[in-house]
């Protein structure tokens, strides 16, 4: 009798392992579906923010902040595929380089996403009384993140010492971040760049984009697989994209003249294409 009942109760288990197994496979594959579908969320909206401009696009999170976070999950889980990442070869950037070293900084990250910078440099007991970070973008993710479109920033003309961009030149109108940045800039003030390779037409027609606004580059740094990494310094005091494009511009960032180019923003499309992901 004891025998029997000790069978019945192997074949329960046995039953409960097969049931507990069956349950796990299933709650793997909603997983799996789950991370499909938000991968592709994620997709739709990066290159949303590629394709439109920087008013439409703060207007759209602003009303769906819930896309915003997911966009920057996404993001967060592409970036770690990466050999390196842009934030952390721009933090040792400010560390350790020597313009950067034992002086008063002011930084405005534009496009700040989870606000990485600012978070590590406020941590930084050696630093965070030498650099004040300020971070923005158009929703506020932490408490300390100015939330605005930064193509107008709410800051004073030669405000900041350094600017930065990490990936974050995105929208049609990325020309106008770059003419805010030089705004805020003090004279001899840096703007520090991550951009992702595959973007460019050629690295040297970019370079000739921020040096022909009134800079000069400091260092262009390719050996990671992914990005550049760049670091120019504002030497005048006027942005020289003020006014209509015109083909001698056109010839001294391209090398070549294109009558198809009207105006700044379609010269930057060409310069920095968009991240537009092929249809299955």
């Amino acid at each position: 009798m004891f025998g029997k009942v000790k069978g019945n109760r192997s074949g329960n288990q046995q039953n409960i392992s097969k049931k507990n197994k069956k349950e796990l496979k299933v709650q793997r594959k909603w997983e799996q579906d789950e991370e499909r579908i938000k991968g592709s969320k994620f997709r739709l909206l990066n290159e949303y923010m590629y394709t439109v401009n920087s008013e439409e696009a703060q207007k759209h999170f602003k009303q769906n902040p819930e896309e915003f976070k997911i966009y920057h999950t996404g993001y967060t889980q592409q970036i770690e595929k990466w050999p390196e990442s842009p934030v952390g070869n721009i933090i040792k950037l400010l560390k350790e380089s020597e313009q950067f070293q034992n002086k008063k900084l002011v930084v405005c990250d534009l496009g700040c996403g989870q606000g990485d910078i600012q978070e590590h440099f406020e941590k930084d007991k050696r630093l965070n009384k030498l650099i004040t970070v300020k971070s923005f973008d158009f929703v506020g993710l932490k408490p300390f993140i100015i939330e605005t479109d930064i193509s107008n920033l709410p800051m004073d003309n030669c405000s900041c010492d350094v600017a930065i961009f990490s990936l974050s030149l995105m929208g049609v109108n990325y020309l106008d971040y770059l003419g805010e940045a030089f705004r805020v800039l003090k004279k001899n003030g840096y703007l520090i760049i991550a951009e992702v390779k595959s973007r460019m037409n050629t690295i040297d027609n970019f370079v000739n984009l921020i040096t022909g606004m009134g800079m000069k580059i400091l260092k262009r740094d390719e050996h990671n697989s992914h990005f550049v990494l760049f670091v120019f310094e504002k030497i005048m005091d006027i942005c020289q994209f003020n006014g209509p494009l015109n083909q001698k511009r056109v010839y001294q960032i391209l090398g070549q003249k294109d009558p198809n180019l009207k105006d700044w923003q379609s010269l930057g499309q060409q310069i920095l294409q968009p991240c537009v992901y092929k249809k299955r």
